[in-house]
């Protein structure tokens, strides 16, 4: 390369899916060809111009709104486009399915040397396409010799005056190591090996201005340090010597990582139905950027056992919530907080927390919590005689099997001597039918009437011995886990 080298802009980086989306052709008039990452005008005498003629073609499922065409460089400009953009391109399945725009190279005024721009056709996040484009005006030179070559190693290539870096995840620093080589029979002098363009590149150079004797190479490297929130980088390498400055294109990306490894936090060891708890969200080490996503609950019941609705994050009365960790932090927030509530319900069965989200990658993060079959549990129990001849027991509680029903009923009289047997009762059917379709929980409020005769009334006039009242009465409640008693619940 000789001459003057005007600034260039880099490749801009694009994902697959964008390529995948839309594609760029170069159209003669009769057929297209499809364009790479960098499209090479060629070598153009000094004054001369050359049009280029590009379509964007839409290999989509779903119309495409694109932007632009923008081209920034020495030299080249848009000439022409086919529509006022925003242009909307339709899908695959139309016939005209692609949008045309032309691009000019025109050396008058420039001088010789190799100029370069950047071509982006912008739309959706998965739509976008980013060109490099090259061309030289090589004139004359009475610069003796060639100038140095410039040859790449580990971390990057170099094709077409330009040079792209291998993918850098951030929190790292890409290198690329290139060799200066001096082709010619004398000895030349480096005066300046300089990096303009975006930060994140950086040169670590050896002590100028250094003496490159005939056939001898120097190394060097460049550096880039992606950060969060960006995704590609352009620059310019300039390298100036004896008769010669040369420069070259600067393109890499940056790669976000995944958040480190997550765990869930609860407030308690054990947990079980009818229960309200926390849960937070760790990392084993700070993420290196910020992060967002969504923490879901999910209930899988016990064996022929329903869903359970109630079983959720109390904030929204939902299964899912979105958390955010800020860059450098090992705590994830959860709408804000670092923890997030949420009920057991009144079923048997695993609740199970996970992660989702861009940020997640791999095995998702899970943490599942079993709530135990236990016998039936009673939130309060009493008893009533007020209505005369007739004894009345409600009862307030949950099952978490969903096969309550079985009853024994025992009495007492005024003086707690058991009164007769105990009453057996068996209201699975009624239970069953009850819980029959529900996905609430299994709360429910049981009311039980006991007609009595040849009990004693008290009155105005009567009273009582201890051994003629039904005084008091204790229930005993089986379920497939076992048996509750309410203790004695006196008659009022």
């Amino acid at each position: 390369m000789t001459g003057a080298f005007k600034p260039a802009l880099g490749l801009i980086f694009c994902c697959l899916a964008a390529r995948a989306q839309l594609a760029l052709f170069t159209f003669d008039g009769t057929s297209e060809t499809p364009v790479g990452a960098v499209y090479n005008y060629g070598n153009l005498a000094a004054g001369a111009s050359s049009t280029v003629r590009f379509r964007v073609f839409n290999h989509g499922n779903s119309p495409v709104t694109v932007y632009g065409p923008v081209v920034n460089g020495a030299g080249f400009a848009v000439t022409a486009i086919n529509g006022t953009p925003p242009v909307n391109i339709p899908p695959a399945t139309s016939t005209l399915n692609f949008f045309e725009f032309s691009v000019t190279f025109n050396s008058d005024g420039l001088g010789m040397g190799n100029y370069s721009a950047s071509l982006q056709v912008s739309g959706p996040a998965i739509a976008t396409i980013s060109v490099l484009l090259l061309a030289a005006v090589p004139g004359v030179s009475s610069a003796p010799g060639q100038p140095p070559s410039l040859s790449a190693g580990p971390g990057c290539s170099i094709a077409a005056a330009a040079i792209a870096f291998a993918a850098v995840n951030i929190g790292s620093v890409g290198m690329c190591s290139l060799t200066l080589a001096n082709p010619n029979s004398f000895g030349i002098t480096i005066s300046s090996i300089a990096v303009s363009g975006d930060p994140a590149f950086s040169v670590q150079a050896p002590a100028l201005p250094l003496v490159l004797a005939a056939n001898a190479s120097t190394q060097f490297t460049v550096e880039i340090k992606p950060v969060c929130g960006q995704a590609a980088y352009s620059g310019t390498l300039a390298v100036t010597s004896t008769y010669y400055s040369s420069q070259y294109g600067l393109s890499g990306s940056g790669v976000t990582p995944p958040l480190p490894p997550a765990s869930f936090v609860f407030d308690a060891a054990n947990i079980a139905s009818a229960q309200q708890h926390t849960v937070s969200i760790a990392l084993a080490s700070p993420s290196v950027c910020g992060a967002a996503g969504y923490i879901n609950l999910a209930f899988s019941p016990a064996p022929n056992l329903p869903d359970d609705s109630t079983i959720v994050f109390l904030s929204g009365s939902t299964r899912e919530l979105p958390f955010s960790v800020a860059a450098g932090s090992q705590q994830a927030l959860i709408s804000g907080a670092a923890a997030a509530a949420f009920s057991t319900g009144s079923t048997a069965g695993t609740i199970t927390f996970s992660l989702s989200g861009p940020g997640v990658s791999g095995t998702p993060p899970s943490a599942s919590l079993t709530i135990a079959p236990t016998p039936l549990y009673i939130d309060t129990a009493s008893a009533s005689s007020q209505v005369l001849g007739q004894l009345n027991i409600t009862v307030v509680g949950y099952d978490n099997t969903y096969s309550a029903g079985q009853m024994t009923f025992t009495f007492f009289d005024g003086g707690g001597r058991q009164i007769a047997q105990p009453v057996a009762a068996d209201f699975r059917s009624s239970f069953q039918q009850f819980y029959a379709g529900r996905q609430m929980g299994s709360t429910f409020l049981m009311q039980v009437s006991f007609p009595v005769r040849g009990s004693c009334v008290p009155s105005a006039t009567t009273s009582c011995q201890s051994n003629q009242v039904v005084a008091a009465v204790q229930i005993t409640f089986t379920n497939a886990a076992g048996q509750t008693q309410t203790g004695t619940l006196s008659f009022h």
